[in-house]
């Protein structure tokens, strides 16, 4: 009966240290969607911005002994700029020109890869994370005015990702989110090098176009929800 006693008492002691011992890890699911505030830089001036939208799917490694997780992520984001007109009067004919708006916009497929950190903030968590990215372009669309740049778009362009979040847990395992970004792109979407046109104006010197680049710059918010695919072992 004491040898049995000697045994239980193991047992316990054994499932208690294996219990503090436990670790947690695997690896979160996210799917979040919300508006794009879309602007472009061209040759160093920017264009008014325009709002489109964008969905995003983010999977992260997670554990409990670390704060820091690498992140993979695949969205589809619409970027672009527009060319607003305020409404004009014109006293001399009495007509009216109604404001309008015309915009040049791209669809593009992101790629991005990071690090990102998350900290525990009361119930709640605050998370910021930065990454490389890889935008490739499914279609385009031009107004009018841009109509001359059709065609001019790179495939492929990449930049950056700064992000900040707020995660809110609903349960153990599944939390919603909200989340700010910020995406400059490092390479142009539309590059234009110098030409020179063969035509000359009228004291001889030569009539050039001048080298021009289009560069997108990207404020988002989004909203979603985090799943948490939780293993557990044992040491």
């Amino acid at each position: 009966m004491k040898k049995f006693s000697n045994h239980k008492t193991l047992f316990f002691l054994f499932l208690l240290f294996a219990s503090g011992t436990v670790k947690s890890q695997g690896a979160v699911f996210s799917l979040m969607a919300g508006p794009t505030m879309s602007t472009q830089t061209v040759n160093g001036l920017e264009r008014d911005p325009f709002f489109r939208f964008h969905v995003l799917a983010v999977m992260e490694s997670s554990s409990d002994i670390s704060p820091n997780a690498a992140f993979v992520s695949l969205g589809y984001h619409v970027k672009g700029s527009a060319v607003n007109s305020s409404r004009y009067y014109n006293p001399n004919t009495g007509g009216e020109q109604p404001r309008s708006s015309s915009a040049m916009e791209f669809h593009n497929l992101s790629l991005s890869v990071g690090v990102k950190q998350r900290q525990e903030v009361g119930p709640n968590f605050l998370s910021y994370g930065f990454g490389a990215r890889l935008d490739y372009n499914l279609s385009a669309k031009f107004d009018p005015i841009f109509i001359g740049l059709a065609g001019t778009q790179n495939q492929f362009t990449y930049g950056l990702n700064i992000d900040v979040g707020f995660e809110f847990p609903i349960s153990e395992l599944v939390s919603t989110t909200v989340e700010f970004g910020f995406s400059p792109d490092l390479s142009a979407q539309i590059f234009i090098p110098f030409q020179d046109t063969g035509y000359q104006y009228e004291s001889g010197a030569p009539i050039t176009i001048p080298e021009s680049f289009v560069k997108n710059i990207i404020f988002e918010a989004r909203v979603g929800f985090r799943f948490w695919r939780k293993v557990e072992y044992i040491d």
